[in-house]
């Protein structure tokens, strides 16, 4: 939970999606911007006063759209935070994800690692043993390179287990990008648990809920854009000769009389709800889809643990202590020795194996998207 803290405070790429639900979220008020108003000098000389002089005649104007428009704009912007926000919220489940899987990845890792170390010891032991009794002529040369081969492979996974280390943690790394290095605790691989998701609460399908309740307010702004504008302006006019002011007003409307462009927007705005609504449907059906498969996977791997959980663990101890007791005792040579090492380790990594492709499965369905 830490680490998970520590990705969504540092990762850059959530910071991004944060700054942009940010700059939608500034830009609401946008929706009651007006146009920028007119301080105007007019003089003519047809345009006289009562006393048959020319008027200077100074005025102001300014141009609005419909009242309606401004409210739809205003939700249009608000519908389009949402989806900025569902977005960003995409973004953090999706980063939950990659932490989880990386770090269940790396415990994995440290697992392998922990096995192949006792293995390497044991048969580094063992190669020790060969070489002393061929120099006894207690035993023959085959047992003696066969013991320093297997040795050798051992310390060949190993290092490959150390090298899967690295990477692990460099992978963690790089999602958390927290400047220091990350002190991990050591721990065993657990089983994680699994969660019920309800699709309804999932950040996808609030995010197309919110794209679709922007498409229908996209549609409407635009059906909005057929009213009327509305024009006022306030003017006064004088002359030298004249002691008084005259004054006026002018009150219009711009009515859309070729409208066909806007049409073609109305039309657009209304195929981009209908293939929203499509892609909610769409949605769904994925979605179950890959709910079914995950499932289905998740009790492959289940079925492999309880095998191990109930029979396995105790197969391998009993092999280990029973072949180690039958060495010392000559009841096996060193052959059927080694196989069953082998045998008993490999129960233990089958284990990990699928333990950890339990997890990763159970971490996908967790935070489970598309």
């Amino acid at each position: 939970e830490n680490l998970t803290k520590m990705a969504i405070i540092n990762n850059a790429g959530l910071k991004a999606n944060a700054l942009k639900v940010e700059g939608s979220k500034a830009l609401i008020p946008n929706a009651f911007s007006f146009e920028k108003t007119e301080v105007y000098y007019e003089y003519d000389q047809n345009n006289l006063a009562i006393n048959n002089e020319p008027l200077s005649v100074f005025g102001i104007q300014q141009d609005f759209l419909f009242p309606t428009v401004y409210f739809s704009k205003k939700r249009l912007n608000r519908a389009r935070m949402a989806v900025d926000s569902s977005q960003y919220e995409i973004r953090v489940k999706a980063l939950k994800k990659e932490v989880a899987s990386r770090y269940y990845n790396y415990i994995y890792a440290k697992e392998i690692e922990s096995i192949y170390l006792q293995l390497d010891s044991l048969f580094v032991d063992f190669a020790n043993k060969a070489e002393r009794r061929f120099e006894l002529g207690a035993t023959n040369y085959l047992e003696k390179i066969t013991a320093q081969s297997k040795q050798r492979q051992l310390e060949i996974k190993l290092e490959q287990a150390r090298q899967d280390v690295e990477i692990a943690y460099r992978e963690l790394r790089t999602i958390i990008q927290n400047k220091d290095s990350i002190v991990l605790a050591k721990a065993t691989l657990p089983k994680v648990q699994l969660r019920q998701v309800n699709i309804n609460e999932t950040p996808e399908f609030i995010y197309l809920s919110n794209y679709l309740s922007l498409s229908e307010y996209g549609n409407k702004y635009e059906k909005q854009q057929l009213l009327p504008d509305i024009s006022l302006s306030y003017f006064q006019g004088s002359n030298p000769t004249l002691n008084q002011n005259l004054f006026g007003y002018h009150l219009g409307l711009k009515i859309p009389l070729f409208f066909s462009g806007q049409k073609s927007r109305i039309k657009s705005s209304t195929l981009a709800y209908d293939a929203a609504v499509q892609d909610s449907i769409q949605y769904n059906i994925q979605f179950q889809t890959k709910l079914t498969t995950l499932n289905s996977k998740l009790l492959k791997f289940q079925k492999a643990l309880d095998y191990y959980e109930k029979d396995g663990t105790i197969l391998s101890e009993e092999i280990l202590n029973t072949a180690d007791l039958s060495f010392k005792n000559g009841e096996i040579d060193f052959f059927q020795y080694i196989l069953s090492i082998e045998n008993a380790y490999e129960i233990k990594l089958d284990y990990l194996d699928n333990l950890n492709r339990y997890n990763q499965t159970v971490i996908a369905l967790n935070h489970i998207t598309l």
